[in-house]
């Protein structure tokens, strides 16, 4: 019997890592790095591929700290909406999801349907059954007695990739067989050792702005995670990177010259040619990626098809930057859109996945701008992932209170979708319980150091993202005027806020 959908997103959870064994990995010290593209190669080789062979994807490869994600969404839009006689078949792989997984590989800017998805996943987890016996635990034979590798056996499927890798590898046999003309590729997490940079020949990488982010992983200064940044950039292929400080921009520049890549810097300055141009995405900082994913295009045009456009926003461009979609980005939701529109009318919903000191001062300054001169009781919902550095970042969103934007109550919630737990599609082992409502409590102590004399009774602790939105909406009943919920410090808990909200995948 072929696989269903279902059966395709239980064989996926069944890859993660549950909280135990990542605590166990922590304490073993770092990851070995080095290996991980051996490995996925290694990977690729068990399904059938090699990494010449995603050549054919004519491959646009992009990075960052904050704005990978839009940018790589405004670059599908561009090219998807280009009026050619000749349409342009795109690939999009993003992470992560938001609503449903399959929102994480995309053709034509939808969502793979579940019947692809589970066909594709049945033709990779079949071809990775097939070939058990060949699989090569890397690292281990040059370690010696490594203490990992008995953690690493405690896995479910310890012959197969973790999950994100897995995804990745669903990702470029659908594009192979979907036959797309372009591939977008985001990176997952840095670049260097990413499951995405198997590939050799893309036709044009990009770089967003940098920031810290996954330390743990990447290092704790911004010219060590602009190095595995610059990783993507691939021998003689162009890179294409937005200004960046001093100290990244120095690292970008000479990993791009030791390739002999041609580099492209764009500056904020260059915003000016976006003025009159309507992009689809909100804030400022948007406009900075629509610079990048603009010189991505025409940098891939160019390479691909031969068309040499030169004005600073082509006309060819602008109905994908209108049109593009990209939720859960300085997104505004009514109640009356959501599956609680016969509960209460006064809510609206303001949903930013921002999760890192840049991209918080921007949802920041987004809200602000948005919120400034309207009546309204306000309420935050925030939630930060364990091992980021939560009080620093929530201090971002207390400090609205210096530009007269008070928030009337504060919730801090789990990830956790439902009272049941998670939906299927976002089921979570990574993280326990536990460790999960801790945060939580820390982060609500952390509002009352933060906000001094600030009413206990108003500041809540819920266990998941559902009674959360009850909370409000049974407030909001209460409440003659309309009622403002800003929603951020995660994109998991964005994603499953709108899954509660009973959004569909877009």
């Amino acid at each position: 019997m072929p696989f269903t959908y279902q059966e395709a997103i239980n064989k996926l959870n069944s890859l993660q890592t549950n909280a135990a064994l990542l605590e166990q990995l922590r304490k073993a010290g770092p990851r070995m790095n080095q290996y991980s593209l051996p490995e996925m190669r290694h990977y690729f080789e068990r399904i059938g591929y090699k990494p010449e062979d995603f050549n054919q994807l004519q491959i646009i490869h992009i990075t960052g700290t904050k704005g990978k994600g839009s940018t790589s969404a405004l670059t599908q839009s561009i090219l998807r909406h280009l009026p050619t006689d000749r349409p342009i078949r795109t690939g999009l792989f993003t992470s992560p999801h938001l609503v449903a997984v399959r929102e994480r590989i995309r053709i034509n800017g939808e969502p793979i349907s579940e019947d692809l998805f589970a066909k594709y996943s049945e033709d990779v987890w079949t071809r990775l059954e097939d070939t058990k016996e060949q699989y090569i635990p890397f690292g281990q034979e040059l370690l010696g007695n490594d203490p990992k590798k008995a953690i690493r056996d405690q896995r479910n499927h310890p012959d197969k990739p973790i999950y994100f890798r897995y995804l990745a590898l669903l990702a470029m046999h659908a594009f192979i067989q979907e036959k797309v003309d372009v591939a977008i590729l985001e990176v997952g997490v840095g670049g260097e050792y990413d499951a995405t940079n198997i590939i050799e020949q893309p036709v044009v990488c990009g770089i967003t702005s940098l920031g810290l982010d996954h330390v743990s992983v990447l290092g704790d200064t911004i010219d060590k995670i602009a190095w595995h940044k610059a990783g993507i950039i691939k021998e003689g292929r162009p890179v294409v990177c937005f200004e960046q400080v001093p100290e990244a921009m120095e690292v970008v520049k000479q990993r791009a010259a030791d390739k002999h890549a041609p580099l492209t810097v764009l500056t904020p300055a260059q915003v000016d040619a976006l003025k009159d141009v309507k992009v689809g995405l909100a804030g400022l900082h948007q406009k900075y990626n629509a610079l990048v994913a603009i010189e991505l295009c025409r940098k891939w045009l160019q390479h691909v098809r031969g068309e040499q456009l030169d004005d600073a926003v082509p006309d060819a461009f602008l109905p994908g930057l209108a049109k593009v979609v990209w939720p859960g980005r300085g997104q505004q939701l009514p109640i009356d859109e959501t599956k609680y529109a016969s509960k209460a009318s006064n809510v609206t919903w303001f949903l930013d996945g921002a999760h890192t000191k840049e991209s918080l001062e921007v949802c920041r300054d987004w809200f602000k701008d948005e919120v400034r001169d309207k009546q309204a009781k306000r309420v935050l919902v925030f939630n930060c992932t364990n091992g980021r550095d939560g009080p620093r970042l929530l201090a971002i969103m207390s400090s609205l209170k210096q530009s007269g934007i008070e928030f009337d109550h504060v919730v801090f919630t789990t990830n956790v979708t439902y009272r049941e737990g998670y939906t299927s599609d976002n089921t979570n082992n990574t993280v326990s319980m536990q460790d999960a409502v801790s945060m939580q409590r820390s982060l609500a102590d952390s509002w009352q150091e933060q906000v001094p004399g600030y009413q206990k009774e108003n500041v809540h602790v819920v266990g998941c993202i559902e009674e959360a939105i009850d909370w409000v909406v049974d407030y909001s009943k209460d409440q003659q005027q309309q009622v403002q919920v800003l929603t951020t410090g995660s994109l998991i808990l964005v994603g499953n806020t709108l899954t509660v909200l009973g959004i569909e995948p877009r």
